[in-house]
């Protein structure tokens, strides 16, 4: 059977599957046939919903939401993690076949519907609804921890400001044979005391809470604050504010960049990132190069390479389809989303290419291997803060590269809460009459209130559980029944019709096998495997045990297993998003099976209070029974 007939016979099973999920009465069917403007699924374009003032503005913002913290914080986390250079094949493999399908498909959603995840699923098919709650959900935990990252950048900018860097200051002064925590700080190893004593003060696990850190909280309130005023009125705001915070960040990463590779041991640094065979020459333990290729084997680097992508591109999170529903029906974002993909991996590579320049420097002084330095948020505020203290004029590089993480984090997050306000205007989970500003600051103040946890002694450890749980494996699921609602139940040919209608391009069957069935089966294995893996070998975390005065190469942390209640909390991250789909499917299914008895009154609307009565939207949802 050729691929053509393929994708007939999947037409005609989703439009039978439409049919079977929307039965439609008589009476409907009859006001349906005597309406003069009949609903061809394409919705008339909403004149009077908010746009972007520029097409600048649209990509400045979209870009800002890519190219975050993930890029400059995360991606090179993942590369030390995963065999240097070997986690580039898994991270370019899942760009072409995962990345930017889904970005066009996001893309799409926001720009034909014009409404945020939640509409804009239901718009596809009333039982999808649960794909865009899970969206919510996912942005909602990430947005959480996410701040926690950006309270750290805060803290460290202003230690920057000091005359002396308090990570390259003098250590406290020792009483003989002193085994205290002080004892930890000798020269090579003052930016991990500081980290992990003077900042943290991290408590020895994470069952236990310790007090509260009141510097990193304040902190904490600033970034929540900064969010609440530059998002007060949406896009009108922080479309403006992005001139700065998008464009800041490259200036500033390009400056970092020539300081980096002007440092000592540099290009050891680089090396180590480009080529997956080469040995650390320079390092008490040299890297077991031998061993990087394995990682390819393992289903959960795929895993990760594939949540990178996401985090890069913002998938999954709601605020790409948001951002794109601000856009004019005609806009071609084939074009922006292959730009966009781009200048997020460049990116990427650039931003790689600075960090390992300056960890490679940082190794070679300290004689260890770059392996053996710190991972997690430590490589930014340990290892890259260390090798900064030590060039001239230390101040202004070490504020240059913080303030640029914190733009960078910002941005992000300025586009996690755009998607969940707009997501929510597709509900009537909030009153239309609360003016927007005061849900947002609502919301703000919500979060803040929820990410105290964060602020106590065993903040980082929680910070590190919502790094694992809140998004890697929701996200995976959220994209693959995202890929299903588009290429197989909304039907691969109408959605490329629209494709060409918007764009003025019609995919080639090289993007039609990737809708249809490489990018959903990819996600599934890469799923399916990286379960099987996570049971078989389940996520550790970092417990601190502090420094070994008898072997100062020795790691501050042990890797061991979460206690039962860190896994309740893990269960709850992944599930209370997830089940969302198959819940608000259930749901839709329910009068089909049960009668209109069964029939449950969900909290959606898709077209805005304004527009009133008679909009293509909102006769779909009368004809659903929903509106």
């Amino acid at each position: 059977m050729d691929l053509d007939q393929v994708l007939v016979d999947h037409d005609q099973l989703e439009v039978q599957f439409r049919d079977d999920y929307n039965p439609v009465t008589n009476d409907e069917k009859s006001r349906n046939d005597s309406d003069s403007t009949p609903n061809d699924g394409r919705e008339q374009w909403d004149e009077d919903r908010i746009t972007w003032g520029s097409n600048l503005e649209f990509i400045l913002s979209t870009i800002g939401s890519v190219v975050g913290l993930g890029n400059l914080w995360r991606f090179p986390i993942k590369v030390k993690q995963y065999g240097g250079a070997v986690f580039l094949i898994p991270y370019f493999t899942m760009l072409i076949i995962e990345g930017i399908p889904l970005f066009l498909v996001e893309m799409w959603i926001g720009q034909k519907f014009r409404a945020g995840c939640i509409g804009g699923f239901y718009k596809i098919h009333k039982a999808l609804s649960g794909i865009g709650f899970a969206t919510w959900m996912i942005g909602f935990y990430t947005n959480l921890y996410y701040n926690a990252i950006v309270m750290y950048t805060i803290y460290y900018f202003f230690a920057s400001l000091q005359k002396t860097l308090p990570w390259a200051a003098d250590c406290p002064t020792l009483l003989p044979n002193d085994t205290s925590p002080a004892a930890c700080c000798i020269d090579s190893k003052r930016a991990q005391y500081y980290w992990y004593y003077e900042v943290l003060h991290i408590s020895p696990d994470i069952s236990t809470a310790g007090s509260f850190n009141w510097d990193i909280t304040l902190c904490l309130f600033a970034a929540w604050l900064t969010c609440f005023l530059c998002m007060i009125k949406g896009i009108k705001t922080s479309g403006k504010v992005v001139y700065v915070t998008a464009v800041f960040p490259f200036i500033a990463l390009l400056g970092l960049f020539i300081m980096g590779m002007t440092l000592e041991g540099a290009f050891e640094g680089v090396k180590y990132f480009f080529d997956p065979t080469y040995v650390f020459e320079g390092a008490t333990l040299k890297n077991d190069t031998v061993n990087n290729w394995s990682h390819l084997y393992k289903p959960y680097c795929w895993l990760e390479a594939a949540a990178q992508i996401f985090y890069s591109l913002s998938l999954g999170f709601g605020s790409c389809i948001a951002f794109s529903s601000y856009n004019p029906p005609k806009t071609d974002f084939y074009k922006q989303a292959l730009g966009i993909s781009v200048v997020n991996s460049v990116t990427s590579l650039f931003a790689g290419v600075t960090i390992f320049a300056i960890v490679g420097s940082n190794a070679v002084k300290n004689g260890v291997s770059i392996d053996d330095l710190s991972t997690g948020p430590g490589l930014a505020f340990i290892a890259v803060s260390d090798a900064i203290a030590q060039t001239p004029a230390a101040q202004l590089w070490s504020a240059l590269f913080f303030i640029m993480l914190f733009m960078l984090g910002i941005d992000s997050q300025f586009a996690g809460i755009e998607g969940m306000m707009t997501a929510l205007d597709d509900t009537t989970l909030v009153p239309k009459n609360i003016p927007r500003p005061v849900v947002i600051a609502l919301f703000c103040a919500l979060s803040f209130l929820l990410g105290l946890p964060f602020g106590m002694q065993n903040g980082q450890y929680l910070v590190d559980l919502f790094d694992n749980f809140s998004a890697n494996f929701p996200l995976m699921m959220v994209a693959f029944f995202e890929v299903i609602a588009v290429a197989w139940v909304y039907g691969i040919n109408r959605f490329c019709d629209d494709f060409e209608e918007m764009t003025g391009y019609y995919p080639n069957i090289i993007w039609k096998i990737l809708w249809v069935a490489v990018t959903p089966l990819s996600l599934a294995a890469i799923l399916i495997y990286s379960l099987v893996d996570q049971l078989q070998n389940p996520i550790l975390y970092g417990q601190f045990i502090g420094c070994n005065l008898a072997d100062s190469t020795a790691s501050w942390t042990e890797d061991v297993n979460y206690p039962p209640w860190a896994w309740g909390i893990a269960a709850i991250l992944v599930f209370s998003s997830f089940l969302f789909i198959p819940a608000m499917a259930i749901l839709a299914y329910l009068p089909k099976f049960f009668g209109p008895a069964a029939f449950v009154r969900l909290p959606l609307v898709a077209a805005q209070e304004e527009n009133g009565p008679g909009t293509e939207i909102t006769k779909d949802l009368e004809m659903t029974g929903v509106a």
